[in-house]
């Protein structure tokens, strides 16, 4: 009987034993990635491989451990399809150094808990359906260099512990719905309006819009000086005597003052009354003959003075030129600074169909596209008026430029491909309806002081409102850039932007236009100059000889990216976001920090 019972003990105790240990087997960072998990809603059964049963995390789709320690650092699941929140478990995950969760479903709030992480290096969470405000205590992630909120239904405040990250390379909070000052403190105070752009109610510096109070004026609130001003002292009779005369003459002196200022007013009554129907009258003639309409409320000049500015636009303001109009330099009274385009009538078709495909236009707002400010309708042209990038096109910087110190190196290069194919696969994929540019290429592609690509010239993106709304009769664009099905067919697709992106991926890698001299005369484009020098095993060959810093690894995947995006069939073409994808998974990972603390844009 005692042989029994030993034996049913040391048979309980094995077996908790054995439970505590499988309870064990996964690492606590695999099991707070189960309870983050536990969360969201995996549609496509992406994460089927996060099993409790396995020892580390660390081969789970998109997660990448530390080689010694294996610590998760990092969770990589952009365009997952993932819907559900973000657990506030996340905080547990202190080595954490990279959050990638953009292009997903997620809404409720960013958790306070992610402040924990305090070894995180980039956030990016753009695209999801992200509430509420920005955890105060971001400015806690001492090493943060990346933070992409943009395009989710963020509100409130911006903290001012942001100014506190002085690592913080790349700030994008735009298309939320932020309100009230942005703190011009730290590293706040880099960043302009590209960052914040599409938040209407934010005003401060960065934004070019001055705060006002509901007065219109900053209000001041008197107070004492000192405390012995704030007790009245006791007065003579001389005091009060002489203080009643001087009130008494005061009183009087307004009174002549009130007298006074009535006569004025009567006598000039008549005069202002013609100045105010001269006045009127000319403004009703001027929205006669002209019209302007203004988008996102975030062009604060008053009607008449910018049509003043833009009547008055001569060759003098001229900076550039194209098929489709002449762009000018407009500055304001007050030095800012725009580009206007002036687009001829004649060229163009229905006002009406024009006007409505420029109100779709400029109710997008994405970092990466020309911020289409206004339209205006004088009587002999149409005049789009945009943001001002002073550092120009890409072409300029490839082909223009001469001097040494103006050449793009290859941090910078890599930075202006992925901007460009973040603004495209905006177009493509999260406008409604989807918007395919049709002339992607250097020239079209603007950069602001930072270098950070801006895709510009809408003059030929057409509005997939239905099945046929992307079939023309005549093929419009740059040669070189154009698609081959494109070329033959008339019918432009968002395939045919992906192939002028490839284009665009290989003149940032060769330098070369895609026509160049070099290989036109072999018959050849910078698609067939490229494919061939890959056969002949000549990598080296590809590659800008003006730039010395290329990175061979990150070049061969460029290269296989530009590859795909060619392909002479289109079904074999990615689509921007799994371009987008491919730039942001292998070129920024795993070190997106090295990418953005370059010392220098220039070779």
């Amino acid at each position: 009987m005692k042989m029994v019972l030993l034996l049913w003990i040391f048979s309980v105790i094995s077996s908790v034993t054995l439970l505590s240990t499988c309870s064990l087997a996964l690492s606590e960072d695999g099991l707070t990635l189960l309870e983050i998990m536990s969360t969201w809603n995996d549609s496509r059964n992406i994460l089927t491989n996060w099993q409790a049963t396995d020892e580390s995390p660390c081969k789970w789709t998109g997660i990448s451990c530390h080689p010694q320690d294996q610590r998760v650092t990092s969770i990589n699941l952009p365009y997952m399809e993932l819907g559900g929140i973000i657990s506030p478990s996340i905080g547990k995950l202190s080595r954490l150094q990279r959050l990638a969760l953009h292009q997903n479903s997620l809404h409720g709030i960013i958790p306070y808990e992610i402040t924990n992480c305090t070894e995180l290096r980039a956030i990016y969470l753009m695209a999801n359906y992200l509430q509420g405000g920005i955890p105060a205590d971001i400015g806690n992630l001492s090493h943060l260099t990346i933070l992409d909120l943009s395009s989710n239904l963020l509100k409130g405040a911006i903290p001012s512990s942001i100014g506190r990250l002085t690592r913080l390379r790349h700030l994008n909070l735009s298309t939320n719905s932020f309100s009230g000052e942005i703190p011009d403190f730290g590293s706040l105070s880099t960043f302009g309006n590209n960052s914040f752009i599409g938040n209407s109610d934010l005003c401060g510096r960065q934004v070019h819009k001055p705060c006002r109070t509901s007065l219109g004026f900053p209000a001041v609130l008197p107070h004492a000086a000192s405390d012995e001003a704030a007790v009245p002292p006791k007065r003579s009779s001389h005091y009060i005597k002489g203080l009643l005369i001087g009130v008494m003459s005061t009183m009087a002196i307004t009174l002549l003052v009130l007298l006074i200022f009535l006569w004025i007013c009567l006598v000039s009554k008549k005069e202002r009354a013609a100045k105010k129907y001269t006045e009127v009258k000319k403004q009703v003639d001027q929205e006669a003959s002209a019209k302007l309409i203004t988008f996102h409320g975030d062009l604060p000049y008053p009607s008449c003075e910018i049509i003043e500015k833009l009547e008055s636009l001569d060759e003098e303001d001229i900076v550039g030129s194209g098929g489709f109009g002449t762009v000018y330099r407009m500055v304001m009274n007050d030095c800012g600074t725009f580009a206007v385009k002036r687009i001829d009538r004649s060229r163009e078709g229905s006002d009406q169909v024009f006007e409505r495909e420029l109100e779709i236009l400029g109710s997008i707002n994405h970092i990466n596209l020309v911020n289409l400010r206004g339209y205006c309708r004088l009587p002999m042209s149409k005049l789009l008026i945009y943001d001002y990038l002073a550092m120009g096109s890409l072409d300029d910087f490839l082909h223009e430029h001469g001097q040494e110190e103006r050449l793009l190196n290859w941090s910078a290069r890599l930075r202006i491909a992925l901007g460009s194919a973040r603004g495209l696969a905006y177009l493509h994929h999260d406008c409604c309806p989807k918007i395919v540019h049709r002339d992607i290429k250097s020239s079209n592609i603007l950069l602001d002081e930072n270098l950070e690509p801006h895709v510009s010239d809408f003059g030929l993106a057409k509005l997939l409102v239905d099945e046929d709304a992307h079939v023309t009769t005549v093929v419009a664009g740059t040669f070189g850039y154009l698609a081959p099905e494109y070329l033959q067919s008339g019918i432009a697709t968002e395939k045919s932007d992906v192939y002028s992106f490839g284009v665009l991926l290989l003149e940032l890698v060769t330098g070369k236009r895609p026509t160049d001299p070099a290989f036109v005369k072999r018959g050849l484009n910078v698609v067939g100059w490229m494919n061939t020098l890959l056969r002949e095993n000549r990598l080296e060959d590809v590659v800008d000889t003006r730039c010395k810093d290329t990175d061979m690894e990150t070049l061969e995947v460029i290269l296989e990216i530009a590859t795909r995006c060619t392909d002479a069939n289109l079904d074999d073409r990615p689509t921007m976001n799994q371009a987008l994808q491919l730039l942001e998974q292998e070129v920024m990972s795993p070190c997106p920090s090295d990418f953005y603390e370059s010392h220098s844009d220039y070779c």
